[in-house]
């Protein structure tokens, strides 16, 4: 069955990919990006172009930018049945070298921003009593490694975030999905790239350097050919926009390597979860 969706990030990455490989499967594909007519003029014509795919312009860094975007959407379709928070930004470095503003930009984009998108979509899903969301999250979200640490702590930030929301819209009739990718070459959003306070890394010794050995190994992960497919969190995300509604699972971990034990904190998280609430009294609210 067609469904409208909207997806934020859609410039590069796994938006791009989403956003053509939905339209691609006949659903009816709203593609968000910074600046469509502007600097990404090139990359928003040839998703309209390829699928016919309709771009809007979306920053999730400005209330009145959502706003505006989602209720053009809503006029023209009357519903949306999926959105897909996919925009993100990534500053990485020591964490004493990313500067406050940097951290302020980054937790806007990737927390901040899927609040705002949340708002403006969730009062007509509950009207309509159905919808889905997802957050595409990390692996970082819940492992962690040096020079990541402010990156994971976003993405910490939206697991808290997509998880609450599926219990408080439990009995709205709108599901909420997390997507944890692992390591994949893409490109990530509009983040600052390292800390702008290089600085302050003279005093950690062999650890000054892990900044570079990081961006070292990402960039030989865009070259090398047996390098990790993007393409399979977009399949990832397209089969959770065509599982029925109710079946949705509260996490998909998409990590081709399968080097990180992203599924054995999942499962322990929701057992720890699930007795908690049997505790409360309230064990209905978790899956």
């Amino acid at each position: 069955m067609t469904q409208h969706v909207l997806i934020t990030g859609t410039s590069s990455g796994f938006g791009h990919l989403t956003a053509l490989t939905l339209a691609r499967r006949g659903h009816q594909v709203f593609a968000t990006m910074r600046e469509p007519n502007g600097r990404n003029r090139e990359r928003a014509t040839a998703l309209h172009k390829t699928a016919g795919i309709e771009v809007i312009e979306l920053d999730v860094a400005s209330d009145a930018s959502v706003d505006a975007a989602v209720a053009a959407t809503l006029r023209s379709v009357g519903y949306l049945d999926t959105v897909i928070n996919n925009a993100g930004a990534a500053t990485v470095g020591l964490n004493e070298t990313i500067t406050p503003m940097q951290l302020l930009r980054m937790l806007d984009t990737n927390v901040v921003g899927m609040q705002r998108v949340n708002r403006a979509v969730l009062p007509s899903m509950r009207e309509r009593r159905s919808g889905l969301i997802v957050h595409v999250s990390s692996a970082l979200g819940r492992v962690l490694f040096p020079v990541t640490g402010l990156y994971a702590a976003t993405k910490w930030a939206v697991e808290a975030l997509a998880e609450t929301y599926r219990y408080e819209l439990r009995a709205c009739g709108v599901d909420i999905s997390i997507v944890q990718p692992g390591a994949y070459p893409t490109e990530l959003g509009h983040g600052d790239g390292s800390g702008a306070d290089q600085a302050r890394a003279k005093g950690y010794g062999q650890l000054a350097g892990a900044l570079d050995g990081f961006i070292a190994r990402a960039q030989a992960m865009r070259t090398d050919p047996g390098a990790p497919d993007p393409q399979q969190v977009a399949d990832a995300l397209v089969r959770l926009v065509e599982t029925p509604p109710g079946q949705r699972p509260a996490r998909i971990v998409v990590d081709a390597t399968r080097a990180l034990p992203v599924d054995q904190l999942n499962l322990a998280h929701a057992q720890a979860q699930r007795q908690l609430f049997e505790s409360l009294g309230i064990a209905a609210l978790e899956d």
